[in-house]
């Protein structure tokens, strides 16, 4: 939801206590709480600066959030529907803010399986960040990755890797190949692969991940320092000679998984999944065992 709120777009100074207390109380399930102070804080701001303020949109847009994550959509939207009225007509067509609020309609929409009428709305989003902050920038490859989404629940894969493709290129040269969002954006390209059937480019971007993971924690792969997929499918082709090395013995890979947890958990249980649709067995168990270790650390 924090995310939801404030991407490109930064609160208002004199909101962001209020903000902060709650995104505090809706974290914790205390609506009953959330709900009260956001409209008396929004009665307030309708008294000291009139209805068509861009804070009152702030309001609006935060309180939509919060009925969002009770799951009162028909609320949201009417709320997200007024924050973004406010915002075209005090701010511009072009603000971050406006961008902000089509984006989390686009969410809202998405949510509730409207993937046609979201679409547009995140595309409008991603013009306007494109053409505020350029079209490199982190937040526009984040606007990638939810169009990208929205069109996967569509059925478009070739716009799906098309949008992931290109948010990855931001992520890795803007942020660098270390950055979480490069692993992130890597298994929601791989997902969108194994729709499709196309398994072999996922299981490649899955080994990335790992090999990075275990290249971070572990240094540069050489000799025995091997990354897990490789101890995985070693064990695999050694099964049947009774000399596979048991997993334990291979030492605390386990502990690179934690460096992007739960990023690289979710890829040692995806790549374990796919290594059992082709029959690997004894390689998908080391995986799977690898990933419970990373989630009981």
């Amino acid at each position: 939801m924090v995310a939801s709120a404030t991407a490109g777009y930064e609160i208002p100074a004199r909101l962001r206590t209020l903000h902060n207390l709650v995104i505090q109380y809706a974290s914790q399930g205390r609506y009953e709480v959330a709900v009260p102070l956001c409209k008396q804080a929004l009665e307030d701001l309708e008294k000291t600066s009139g209805h068509d303020h861009p804070d009152v949109a702030t309001m609006l847009n935060i309180l939509a959030l919060v009925y969002r994550d009770q799951n009162k959509y028909k609320e949201a939207a009417n709320l997200l529907n007024e924050a973004l009225h406010i915002r075209e007509k005090t701010l511009g067509e072009n603000h971050p803010a406006v961008a902000a609020t089509l984006n989390n309609l686009a969410v809202l929409y998405g949510k509730r399986g409207k993937y046609k009428e979201a679409e547009p709305l995140c595309k409008r989003a991603l013009e306007i960040r494109e053409k505020v902050l350029g079209s490199d920038h982190p937040d526009v490859a984040k606007q990638l990755n939810n169009l990208a989404l929205l069109c996967q629940n569509q059925g478009k894969y070739e716009e799906v890797e098309q949008y992931y493709r290109r948010a990855l290129h931001i992520y890795e040269s803007k942020l660098g190949p270390d950055d979480p969002n490069v692993a992130k954006t890597k298994n929601n390209l791989s997902s969108a692969y194994l729709k499709q059937g196309k398994y072999k480019e996922a299981e490649v971007l899955y080994k990335q991940i790992l090999t990075r993971a275990h290249e971070r924690e572990f240094g540069e792969i050489a000799g025995d320092n091997k990354p897990i997929w490789q101890v995985a499918e070693e064990r695999e082709d050694n099964k049947h000679k009774g000399d596979g090395a048991a997993y334990q013995d291979y030492g605390g890979w386990h502990k690179a998984a934690k460096v992007d947890s739960p990023t690289v958990t979710t890829t040692l249980k995806n790549l374990g999944a796919l290594y059992r649709r082709q029959g690997k067995y004894e390689a998908a168990e080391t995986l799977e065992d690898a990933a419970l270790r990373a989630k009981k650390q």
